[in-house]
């Protein structure tokens, strides 16, 4: 692989993108406020506004951004195996923070307690966490990749140290 795959990068953005603030709102209206899903919908998205969403996911990006541009570091390197577990982890532990942090800020809108006047700051910061935690799950998923790495590289060089022997002479 001379290049990183477009399909991590795809697979970075398309999160980036669609898991925001209004989608967690919907699932957060549905499963805890009881509504409908067209109900859900119709709340969660009733102060939708293009600006709004831009807005917000010019903020949610960074953590995508940070870890598409460590991936592409890596695909640079001799660490190029690395790649999968560093996208799978850090992907889960970016996802988690937005989710949970979206589901903690909305969930007073749906349980009757006091909701903050400052609740929209808080989307800001999400991001900033999530970069946080992707990093802490990437190294994680790297260090338990690790183990495995050797054992799959030292499977390698033992079928290609058999391959590349020279061929027995027949001329006896």
């Amino acid at each position: 692989m001379k290049t990183l795959s477009y399909i991590y990068l795809i697979a970075l953005l398309l999160p980036a993108l669609i898991i925001n603030e209004q989608i967690v709102q919907w699932v957060l209206a549905v499963r805890v406020g009881s509504y409908s899903v067209a109900g859900g919908f119709q709340d969660a998205f009733k102060y939708f506004s293009v600006f709004g969403y831009l807005f917000f996911t010019a903020f949610r990006l960074v953590p995508y951004v940070g870890l598409g541009m460590i991936l592409i570091v890596l695909s640079k390197t001799r660490f190029k195996d690395y790649i999968p577990s560093v996208f799978v982890g850090g992907l889960v532990g970016v996802l988690a923070m937005v989710v949970w942090g979206s589901w903690m800020a909305l969930l007073p809108l749906y349980t009757g307690a006091h909701v903050s006047s400052t609740t929209a700051i808080s989307f800001l910061f999400i991001p900033a966490y999530a970069v946080l935690t992707g990093a802490i799950a990437a190294l994680v998923s790297a260090a338990l990749y690790t183990p495995f790495r050797h054992i799959f590289r030292k499977g390698k060089a033992e079928r290609s140290a058999g391959g590349n022997a020279a061929p027995p002479s027949s001329s006896a």
